[in-house]
């Protein structure tokens, strides 16, 4: 294991982004994002759904199924069959991914360290995926079981790529939980459309993301990583999705201020005292930016007023309000250019508390 691990270890205030980004050509992406978040921010790996079948976020992530076979039907991606020409399509778009990050990173002079990289969640995936029978692949325990344990072992695969022909030594892997409340709640609705299924109880959801985080962090690798839970603070009960996670082994979760109570802000800081992260997203892609003085007081103000020290904002990353899919290219370099901003202002005030 590098001996350099301790230098990668963030206690600094950084900008990063979500992976998602609108148009076919990734490379046009990766100029713009080695642009504006470099070091000291934090770059990404770009997704770009636009390229069609395959590179949207369901097959994507379904490419990353260890040892499990998919098809796309009209009613959605399946599982447990032999790859279809759509999931070939998949696996070759990520391929073809790693590599051009390969050759990006490879031509710069001070080659990057660290990369994000956005996924969705295991019970998000698990609830959109079917079964041979076109029954939906949460519905059975064991599929189920199976799909999420080869989802963090194909998972890890792809991280142990990208380390062994990147320079990347520390990954930030970014989970998107959309359907996780209603995997919780029973609220999927079957196939036919006519009925929902069962919830899946807390017990089994809090287990398989233990075994999901520690698959990713079997402590063998040449790099470090660390899993961020996007999981949307609009959702009821997000408190108590939070505590389950958090039982888990979460140490990190995307969170959007905007209509957050005292309550889901007590959690936040919560999760801060403990050692944990927060990525914090502030500005809306393609609105007007407030300036950097009225943007920082605007997030310091509740840091504060929890009782949070100006020490303690390297805990905090920021990022934007939102992907860049429906934005132009001059409009996200504007967002990330002052999102840096806000993090350089923030760090400053860290370093002179």
């Amino acid at each position: 294991m590098p001996n350099n691990f301790q230098e990668l270890e963030r206690s600094d205030v950084y900008a990063t982004a979500f992976c998602h980004f609108p148009g076919t050509d990734p490379l046009q992406i990766h100029e713009i994002v080695r642009g504006e978040l470099g070091e000291p921010n934090l770059a990404l790996l770009p997704q770009l759904a636009d390229r069609g079948v395959g590179a949207d976020e369901v097959g994507r992530s379904a490419t990353m199924l260890a040892e499990l076979g998919f098809d796309l039907q009209p009613h959605g991606w399946r599982v447990g069959v032999n790859d279809g020409i759509d999931a070939r399509r998949a696996r070759s778009i990520l391929r073809s991914d790693e590599n051009l990050l390969a050759d990006v990173l490879g031509a710069e002079r001070k080659p990057a360290q660290r990369l994000k990289l956005t996924v969705l969640g295991p019970w998000s995936l698990a609830a959109r995926l079917f079964l041979p029978s076109g029954e939906r692949a949460i519905s059975d325990h064991g599929a189920r079981r199976d799909i999420i344990a080869a989802y963090a072992h194909g998972l890890k695969e792809h991280l142990d790529r990208l380390a062994r022909i990147t320079s990347v030594r520390s990954f930030s892997v970014q989970l998107d939980e959309p359907l996780f409340a209603d995997v919780l709640d029973g609220s999927i609705k079957t196939s036919s459309g006519y009925r929902t299924l069962r919830s899946i109880p807390r017990s089994e959801v809090r287990g398989s993301y233990e075994e999901f985080f520690k698959v990713l962090n079997d402590g063998e690798q040449s790099y470090q990583s660390q899993t961020v839970i996007n999981l949307p603070t609009s959702q009821l009960r997000w408190v108590e999705r939070v505590d389950l996670l958090v039982q888990a082994g979460a140490t990190a979760l995307v969170i959007d201020p905007q209509g957050m109570d005292h309550h889901q802000w007590e959690r936040v800081a919560g999760l801060v005292e403990s050692g944990g992260r927060i990525y914090l997203q502030v500005l809306t892609p393609g609105l007007r930016a407030p300036g950097v003085v009225e943007g920082v007081n605007t997030i310091l103000r509740p840091w504060r007023q929890l009782g949070l020290g100006d020490g303690q904002l390297g805990a905090m990353t920021l990022m934007p309000r939102g992907d860049f899919t429906r934005c132009t290219s001059a409009e996200a370099v504007a967002t990330l250019q002052q999102l840096s901003a806000y993090a350089q202002a923030l760090e400053q005030t860290r370093v002179d508390a």
